[in-house]
């Protein structure tokens, strides 16, 4: 629930960033999501393969028995219910997807204001 919880709030976090920009703001909002979800799966590969490898069967996932997957899903499950600093490298992991779109957000040019010329600020450019 807190991972929806705070993905919805990044998602609208650079939903309003884009708008300042003069950009379409729900669709920044998914870009932010895909990114989100694509680096959190990154970082739950990132955490398998260096972390519990020894106490999973890294074979098991690739074999065509569903039992033996199965079997290997339910110890993925409790190594990572049992340690919490392997769930929050997968956020963190996640909130880089985010950093990544605010960064580019942020290299966006800013809105062009309309520019005024110097007279009409001076009260000069009307003749009535």
């Amino acid at each position: 629930m807190f991972e929806i919880a705070l993905l919805a709030y990044l998602a609208y976090r650079n939903s309003v960033k884009a708008k300042l920009k003069g950009l379409n703001p729900a669709l920044w909002g998914f870009i932010t999501v895909a990114a989100y979800l694509s680096c959190v799966v990154i970082g739950l590969m990132v955490v398998i393969y260096n972390c519990c490898k020894d106490t999973i069967d890294m074979n098991a996932f690739s074999s065509s028995d569903i039992k033996t997957r199965e079997v290997a899903t339910q110890q993925l499950m409790q190594v990572l219910s049992g340690n919490m600093l392997y769930v929050t490298a997968i956020e963190l992991f996640g909130i880089g997807g985010y950093l990544l779109v605010r960064y580019i957000l942020d290299s966006k040019p800013d809105k062009k204001e309309p520019e005024v010329h110097w007279m009409d600020k001076l009260g000069g450019g009307t003749d009535e």
